[in-house]
C-alpha cells in the first residue's frame, strides 16, 4: 500500500511544498471561522439539500450536500460550518497538483505547479466559501496525477483509484466530463496513454467509475432528469447564438480566475514563447488535453450565448503545470504571477473581515450585498408573519427565498416561493401554494415589474408596510438596500400561465423607487 511518505518523500521541495500548503491552509480556515459574511443564495441553497441525503439534487450533483452534511452534523447549522471544507479540499488538490508535478517533471516544478494553483485567485475566492468547483477539484487534480501513473506503467491499484476519481468528481460536479474529453483526446496523441487506458487498468477504471455514478443517473431517472436537465438549460441555447463581444469578456475573466501573470504566461506558452526542458514535449501535449479543450468549449458557450467566468476553471489544474513546466527555468515568470496572486490572495482575505464602515469608506459594498442582511431580514420577516397569523410568507425571488430559508430556519411559518411559470423553475418553487397554505399570505415581494402579475393570482392583496434592509453605500454615495414590500394576500387562484396572461399584464407597471442620484 503506498505510505503518505512515499507520496511525500523528505525532499526539500516536498518539505517546502507541505510548509506553505499547511500555513495557506490555517490562514484560510481562520478566515472562514472569523467572515461575518452571511451565505450566498448557493450555499444556502447546498445547505438546504444536505437536510436530506439523496443521490441528486435539483441543478447539482450530491457530492457538495454530502460534504455539507458531514460538515454541519459534526459543527452544527453555522456559516462557518458549512464552508469549512473549503480550504481543505483545495488544500489537497494542490498537494495532487505537487504529486502530478513531480512525477511529470521535477520537484522544483510540483512546487510551482502546486503554488501556481493553490494560490490563483479563483481558488482564493473558493477557498473562502464553499462551491461545485472547491468539491469537484480535488478529484481532478488526483485524476491528473493518477492518469498520469497509469500512463507510466501504475498497475491494477492506480487504475482502481484513478476510476474512484472520476466518478467521485463526476458526483461533484458535470464539469468532470471534461476529464473524459481529456483521456480521449491523450488516447489519441500519446501512445503510452493509449496502451495504459486500452488494457486491463483502463477497463477496471471505467468499471469502478460507472459503479459509482450509476446511483446518481439512476436517481436522475426517476426524478425527470432534474440535474440533467438543469445543465441543459444553464446553457441557455436560445434566441441570438452569435456574441462575437463575449469573446473579450471571457479573456478578461480568465485573467481574474487564473491570475493575469499566469494566465498571460500560459497564452505566450500557446504560442511558443517558452522555455522547452528536454523531454518535456510528451508532457506539454498531454496536459494541454485536458486544457485546451475546456478553454475552447468555454469560449465557443461564450460567444453562443453566455458564460460564468469559472465555466473554465477546470482547464487550470492542468494550466498550472503547463506554466510551471514551460517556465520553471525562467523564475521571473513564476514568481511575479505568485506575488500578483499573493497580492489578489491578502484582498480577498481581508475584505470579508471588514466592518460595514470600513467597506463604506473604501466604497466596496457594492461587492459584498449578497452577503449581507439576510439574518435581519429573516428575523423581521417571519416576525411580521406571526404578528398578522400569516400561514405562509411567498417571496418573488429565488435569492431571497434561499436566504430566508437558512435565517429563518426556526420559523413557525411556511416559506413558499411564487411560480411566474406552470411549473418550477428553480428549486426553491418546488413547493407550491396550496391548501390551507394559501388562506392568508404575506407576500414579500422585491420584485416590481413582477407585481401586477402576483397580484392577479389572489382576490385580496392589500398592502402592509415594507421591510428595509441596509446593506451599505454605493461609490456615488447612494445607499443599497434590500427592500420587501408587504401584502396580505388571500382568495389565491392562479390564473393559466398562457400567452395571454402575459400579454393582459404586460402593460400594467408598478414601478420601483427611482434611484439615487448621484452626488456630485
Amino acid at each position: 500500500m503506498m505510505s503518505a511518505a512515499s507520496l511525500f518523500p523528505k525532499s526539500p521541495e516536498a518539505r517546502l511544498t507541505l510548509g506553505i500548503l499547511a500555513l495557506l491552509l490555517a490562514v484560510r480556515v481562520a478566515g472562514v471561522l472569523a467572515s461575518p459574511l452571511n451565505l450566498y443564495a448557493d450555499e444556502a441553497q447546498y445547505w438546504r439539500w444536505s437536510q436530506e441525503l439523496a443521490w441528486g439534487y435539483y441543478s447539482k450533483p450530491p457530492m457538495i450536500a454530502w460534504v455539507i452534511y458531514v460538515s454541519t452534523a459534526v459543527f452544527g447549522d453555522t456559516e462557518w460550518a458549512v464552508r469549512i471544507a473549503a480550504p481543505f479540499l483545495h488544500t489537497a488538490a494542490a498537494g495532487f497538483i505537487f504529486l502530478a508535478g513531480r512525477a511529470m517533471f521535477s520537484a522544483k516544478t510540483g512546487l510551482y505547479a502546486a503554488l501556481l494553483y493553490a494560490l490563483m485567485p479563483a481558488v482564493t475566492l473558493s477557498s473562502s466559501v464553499l462551491s461545485t468547483d472547491g468539491v469537484l477539484m480535488p478529484f481532478w487534480c488526483a485524476g491528473l496525477y493518477l492518469a498520469w501513473r497509469l500512463r507510466s506503467g501504475g498497475g491494477l491499484a492506480t487504475a482502481a483509484a484513478l476510476g474512484a476519481a472520476l466518478g467521485l468528481g463526476i458526483l461533484s460536479k458535470y464539469a468532470m466530463l471534461y476529464f473524459l474529453i481529456g483521456l480521449a483526446l491523450a488516447c489519441l496523441v500519446d501512445a503510452p496513454m493509449r496502451r495504459a487506458l486500452i488494457s486491463r487498468g483502463g477497463a477496471l477504471a471505467l468499471l469502478v467509475m460507472g459503479l459509482l455514478v450509476a446511483p446518481h443517473f439512476a436517481w436522475n431517472a426517476a426524478n425527470d432528469f432534474q440535474t440533467v436537465g438543469h445543465t441543459v438549460d444553464n446553457a441557455n441555447l436560445g434566441g441570438d447564438l452569435f456574441n462575437p463581444e463575449n469573446a473579450g469578456t471571457f479573456f478578461a475573466d480568465q485573467l481574474g480566475v487564473f491570475g493575469p501573470v499566469s494566465f498571460l504566461a500560459l497564452l505566450a506558452g500557446l504560442a511558443g514563447w517558452r522555455l522547452k526542458a528536454e523531454g518535456a514535449d510528451a508532457q506539454a501535449r498531454w496536459l494541454l488535453c485536458f486544457v485546451f479543450p475546456v478553454l475552447v468549449f468555454i469560449l465557443g458557450q461564450a460567444v453562443l450565448s453566455r458564460a460564468h467566468a469559472n465555466w473554465a476553471a477546470t482547464a487550470y489544474p492542468g494550466a498550472s503545470l503547463l506554466v510551471a513546466g514551460w517556465f520553471a527555468g525562467r523564475r521571473a515568470v513564476v514568481w511575479s504571477s505568485l506575488a500578483v496572486n499573493t497580492l489578489i490572495a491578502a484582498v480577498f482575505l481581508i475584505v470579508p473581515q471588514l466592518t460595514m464602515a470600513q467597506t463604506r469608506a473604501l466604497g466596496i459594498d457594492n461587492a459584498l450585498k449578497r452577503t449581507r442582511g439576510w439574518d435581519v431580514a429573516a428575523e423581521q420577516l417571519f416576525a411580521e408573519a406571526e404578528r398578522l397569523g400569516a400561514t405562509a410568507v411567498l417571496v418573488d425571488e429565488r435569492e431571497a427565498w434561499h436566504g430566508l430559508d437558512f435565517y429563518g430556519r426556526a420559523r413557525t411559518v411556511p416559506l413558499i416561493s411564487w411560480r411566474r411559470y406552470a411549473g418550477p423553475k428553480s428549486f426553491s418553487e418546488r413547493e407550491a401554494l396550496e391548501g390551507p397554505l394559501a388562506e392568508r399570505v404575506l407576500v414579500a415581494s422585491v420584485h416590481a415589474g413582477m407585481r401586477p402579475r402576483l397580484r392577479s393570482d389572489f382576490a385580496e392583496f392589500e398592502p402592509a408596510g415594507q421591510i428595509r434592509i441596509d446593506l451599505g453605500v454605493r461609490g456615488n454615495g447612494c445607499p443599497i438596500t434590500r427592500v420587501f414590500k408587504l401584502y396580505v394576500a388571500s382568495g389565491y387562484a392562479p390564473a393559466e400561465r398562457t400567452s395571454e396572461w402575459e400579454a393582459k399584464l404586460e402593460g400594467q407597471k408598478e414601478f420601483a423607487e427611482p434611484p439615487c442620484p448621484a452626488k456630485e
